[in-house]
């Protein structure tokens, strides 16, 4: 384990939220806590970074359970041409094509609240980071566009390597960092990095690139033998992706 002192703590709130699991479409489905990239996506936009900019991230947080809702759903087919009594909307564009509109469900997580702690690589983001979570320039949003975040708190904290420490929360904890420990927990693969291409579009690297993260989804009160803690009044552990 790398030696690290400090870190930017944010605590936050979400009343109804949502993480797409990016392989759910009938029903959109919810990840328990939000992935890697979309944090790394908010912080991203609070900052204005226009490249990607690696940092160290730990996400832990509890939630109230799960409802399902309906949301209005578009679809359509590249270069369908718009028919009457078949498609809801007709766009034109040089030609009529048709889309459907129609309801979905999806799932959403209630009165989630989150801990998150974040690393920059470069010690020159620490600051700039900071910063923009402590005053971000518009409301931020974590999950869908719609899903604002309520920031109750953004702090440094301090942190140190203990033993036999005790877990507060659910948090995603790498496969890596357990080694050979058998763990019986969800295991989800997130998405962490990206690159531009030549085209101009935004590839997820893979995860041989360090592009994505096998984590366990873990329960509270899980015992670890070795882990950071921070200097805070719950010592909230720290495990970084």
């Amino acid at each position: 384990m790398s030696t690290m002192h400090r870190a930017i703590r944010l605590d936050c709130f979400q009343n109804l939220v949502n993480y797409r699991k990016p392989s759910s479409f009938i029903i959109k489905e919810t990840y328990p806590l939000p992935p890697y990239s979309t944090v790394s996506g908010m912080i991203h936009a609070a900052c204005g970074f226009k490249e990607y900019h690696k940092m160290k991230l730990s996400i832990q947080g509890d939630n109230k359970g799960t409802i399902s809702d309906l949301y209005t759903r578009y679809s359509f087919s590249a270069g369908a041409r718009y028919e009457e009594g078949r498609h809801q909307i007709c766009v034109k564009d040089g030609d009529n094509y048709g889309i459907f509109k129609g309801i979905a469900n999806v799932e959403l997580l209630c009165e989630c609240k989150l801990i998150i702690h974040i690393v920059p690589e470069d010690e020159a983001d620490f600051e700039i980071i900071y910063q923009a979570l402590k005053n971000p320039p518009t409301y931020l949003s974590l999950g869908r566009y719609e899903d604002i975040i309520d920031i109750r708190d953004v702090r440094i904290v301090s942190l140190k390597e203990d033993e036999e420490v005790l877990t507060n929360h659910d948090m995603y904890i790498p496969v890596s960092y357990m080694g050979e420990e058998p763990v019986e927990a969800t295991v989800y693969t997130l998405n962490k990095e990206y690159e531009i291409t030549k085209q101009g579009l935004r590839r997820w690297k893979s995860e041989k690139e360090g592009g994505r993260v096998k984590a366990y989804y873990c329960p509270p009160h899980k015992c670890l033998e070795r882990a950071y803690v921070d200097d805070t009044d719950d010592e909230d552990v720290v495990i970084f992706a």
